[in-house]
């Protein structure tokens, strides 16, 4: 057999990009005598092929036509490198450059993937909430990581109390801090699409401040905050607040002795 070379390691793409898959040999080679075939695994897709001398673009899948090349000029020289134009997610996985020639057949393999894409917003303005009520902190992420690969954090900043943990795929309400247990929780059917606010209950005076939301991925993180900012009554506390003085007030001036 012949010896091909390729990368060691994966390439990484973003959508729309170029890319270039090496595949070379370290000897020239005599063009009638090569057959080179790049193929995608998973499932077998013929990306493209070049033999008896050129390119058979009549042979390749549909999707790779007009996306896909190799470099005529540098083919005598021993280089079958792959160009692949406009990159999408489902051009990700494992390529493989197969080389035939008169001495002999060898191959080498290339991994495409996609670069990671990881952007966590929150609300842009703060949160206001009254004691015994309920709010909600709003977060999402846009990414292509799988859920089960992200480790979501809810953190208060004043103190790195740990409010909600999100790790292999679902919560974990045994690691949340003792004063935010039964309290804090995600919306589970909304987490699939990225939606990881936080819903707080039974708000307390001292829940005021600002939470951190904060993802984790295998190679990388991103965070924003959120804030919860002084309590204020609701308008059913004013009005028991109102009627609570007014009955006060009857019972002072009744208490009191009229004048003779």
């Amino acid at each position: 057999g012949i010896s091909v070379q390729g990368p060691r390691e994966p390439l990484v793409a973003r959508p729309g990009d170029e890319v270039l898959l090496p595949c070379s040999v370290d000897s020239t080679v005599p063009l009638q005598e090569l057959e080179v075939e790049w193929m995608r695994t998973d499932p077998d897709t013929l990306v493209l092929l070049f033999s008896e001398g050129e390119s058979r673009p009549e042979s390749q899948h549909q999707r790779y036509r007009g996306r896909a090349e190799i470099f005529p000029q540098e083919i005598p020289r021993g280089n079958f490198s792959l160009w692949l134009a406009n990159i999408s997610a489902e051009d990700t996985g494992v390529y493989r450059c197969a080389v035939h020639m008169a001495q002999g057949s060898g191959e080498t393999t290339v991994e495409l993937k996609e670069q990671e894409r990881l952007v966590v917003t929150g609300a842009d303005r703060a949160v206001v909430s009254y004691p015994g009520g309920e709010v909600v902190l709003s977060c999402s992420v846009d990414t292509n990581v799988p859920l089960q690969e992200l480790e979501v954090q809810w953190m208060r900043t004043d103190s790195e109390i740990l409010v909600l943990l999100f790790s292999e795929g679902e919560s974990r309400p045994e690691s949340q801090h003792q004063s935010y247990r039964g309290r804090a929780e995600l919306f589970p059917q909304d987490i699939p699409r990225g939606n990881f606010s936080l819903r707080l209950k039974d708000v307390r005076t001292e829940d005021k401040g600002e939470y951190m939301y904060r993802v984790h991925t295998d190679s990388g993180s991103a965070n924003t905050t959120a804030e919860l900012e002084q309590l204020r009554f609701s308008t059913a506390h004013i009005w028991i607040l109102l009627l609570a003085l007014s009955a006060l007030r009857v019972v002072i001036l009744t208490s009191v002795p009229t004048c003779q």
